[in-house]
C-alpha cells in the first residue's frame, strides 16, 4: 500500500472508532434513564416543589403577624390613653 492509502485507512478507522464510542456511550445512557421510574421522581419533585412553598408562606404569614400584632398593640395602646383622658381627642 501506498503511504496515502495507509494515511487514509488509519485515519477513518480512528474515525469510526471515535464515532462508535460516542454512540456506545449515547445508548448506555438513554437505557440508563429509561429504567428510571419519572412519574416517582416527578411526583416527589412536585411534593418537595410543594413543601417549600408552604415552609416559604409559614415565613411570610409570621412575619405580617408579627406586624399587625405591633398595629394592635399600638391602636390598643392609643385607645387606653384615649379613655383615662391623656389624649386631647374629641369623639
Amino acid at each position: 500500500m501506498s503511504e496515502t492509502t495507509t494515511a487514509v485507512a488509519e485515519t477513518s478507522a480512528a474515525i469510526a472508532g471515535k464515532v462508535t464510542t460516542a454512540t456506545g456511550t449515547g445508548v448506555t445512557l438513554v437505557s440508563w434513564a429509561a429504567t428510571w421510574d419519572w412519574g416517582f421522581l416527578i411526583g416527589v419533585g412536585i411534593g418537595l416543589a410543594g413543601l417549600i412553598i408552604s415552609f416559604m408562606n409559614f415565613l411570610s404569614n409570621r412575619q405580617f403577624q408579627k406586624r399587625k400584632d405591633q398595629r394592635e398593640q399600638e391602636i390598643h395602646e392609643l385607645e387606653k390613653r384615649k379613655l383615662n383622658g391623656e389624649c386631647n381627642v374629641k369623639d
